[in-house]
């Protein structure tokens, strides 16, 4: 049969037929999965005190997580990102430590703040950043020129100051 005869002979397509059950089945398993994990792929963008494996091996905790945004999530004082870096810059104006940047984050624990090389380190005993509620900005910037670290941390709910670098020890100390 040549080429040409293919395309003018008459007749339905030919069709690829599964059978209805078992391929109704395979979807309804991948839709319950994806359903399941879903919120679990989305705490780990925002979870910044646990490695993304610890939501994407146990879908309650995405539950968890999906529980407390939409419960936090009513009528926040620093609900959105614009408002939380206008109010880091008020807070964290200047010398010593100036706001950079605002990070919405899923903080379940106290948070231990990290230190980048060469960053200002705050003392001992505040190391360690309790949050109010679940959802908490992290605050970044530069103390007295150093390299961008976490500089604070802001309420998402209240908008209050949770944690503060300052005050800063005197250098070498």
């Amino acid at each position: 049969m040549a080429a040409a005869d293919l395309l003018t002979t008459p007749g339905p397509p030919a069709r690829l037929r599964l059978p209805r059950r078992p391929a109704g089945i395979a979807l309804a398993v991948a839709g319950a999965a994806a359903v399941a994990w879903a919120p679990s792929l989305v705490a780990t963008v925002y979870a910044e005190d646990e490695p993304a494996s610890a939501y994407l091996t146990r879908p309650d905790r995405g539950w968890a997580f999906l529980y407390d945004a939409v419960t936090l999530s009513r009528g926040p004082r620093l609900g959105s990102a614009p408002g939380a870096l206008q109010q880091a810059r008020e807070v964290w104006a200047g010398p010593p430590a100036v706001a950079r940047s605002v990070d919405l984050a899923y903080l379940r624990a106290p948070y231990t703040v990290p230190v980048p090389p060469g960053g200002t380190a705050p003392a001992p005993a505040d190391r360690v950043a309790t949050p109010r509620s679940e959802l908490s900005w992290i605050v970044r910037g530069r103390v007295q020129g150093g390299p961008e670290q976490v500089i604070g941390l802001l309420d998402y709910a209240s908008g209050r100051v949770v944690w503060d670098i300052r005050p800063v020890r005197p250098a070498g100390r």
